[in-house]
């Protein structure tokens, strides 16, 4: 089974975005065991199907990413991409000025604080200029956050970022269809492993906010770990299509 590993937050909060520091330490542990392949996001779609494998991704680019995850990642020789909030770097995740009570609000690494991670050989992808819900916007809008964010990256690391998150994982056809010209990786919130074949702009994700207790993540591939992944892709698209209707996080 090859899937692309999302996390956010590192910190003991329990919040939906937040994996505490020490179930993350024992992801790390096992990860680094040789279970499965870590490989970079840019080269799992080249892993034959149904070999184990996996890509960490890492969205919105919290400072205790830098300050947690990063240097056991490092250290442990896994790579990972994060993605970045271009217009928020060096501020907080209260997106638009607004604090959502269901997260905390916490700080987001500064281009310092990303330069370096460069150095340890992580990515660095967009996750636009602003986080908004992309179909909300208008075409010129949509155009300012893929782009605006492409070029403020690149002009603060000096390489242009070829990999994207949907804030949100919020996108529809002509959302893709902007992206597609401008990153060549793309990553949602879809809840699943990668199939034989993907659109490398619609990429699906395992959310481990739902492996986080010890022990999950290490059933890998059991009929248990199949079985939770089936029952939370049915709870993600009925939230889903909920937050369609009503808005929300």
């Amino acid at each position: 089974m090859r899937a692309i590993l999302t996390y956010h937050s590192i910190d003991p909060s329990g919040s939906p975005i937040s994996v505490a520091p020490e179930e993350f330490r024992g992801h790390v542990r096992w990860l680094a065991s040789g279970a499965v392949r870590v490989v970079p996001l840019a080269t799992l779609l080249a892993v034959p199907d149904g070999q184990d494998a996996v890509a960490l991704t890492f969205d919105d680019g919290f400072a205790n990413f830098g300050e947690i995850a990063a240097p056991l990642l490092r250290d442990h020789g896994l790579p990972a991409t994060v993605f970045v909030v271009a217009g928020h770097a060096g501020g907080t995740n209260a997106w638009g000025g607004r604090s959502d009570a269901r997260v905390p609000t916490l700080p987001l690494l500064d281009w310092e604080g990303l330069a370096r991670l460069t150095e340890w050989g992580m990515t660095i992808g967009a996750h636009t200029r602003t986080h908004p819900h992309l179909t909300r916007l208008p075409a010129e809008g949509r155009v300012d956050e893929l782009q605006g964010a492409l070029e403020t990256i690149r002009s603060r690391t000096g390489r242009a970022p070829d990999q994207f998150a949907y804030p949100y994982g919020d996108l529809d056809v002509s959302v893709v269809e902007e992206v597609r010209p401008v990153y060549g990786l793309a990553v949602t919130t879809e809840l699943r492993a990668l199939g034989a074949s993907e659109d490398a702009v619609q990429l699906p994700r395992l959310d481990m906010f739902y492996w986080r207790a010890p022990g999950q993540l290490e059933g890998w591939g059991s009929a248990r770990f199949n079985r939770t992944l089936w029952l939370r892709a049915q709870a993600r698209r009925a939230r889903g299509a909920l937050t369609t209707l009503f808005g929300g996080w």
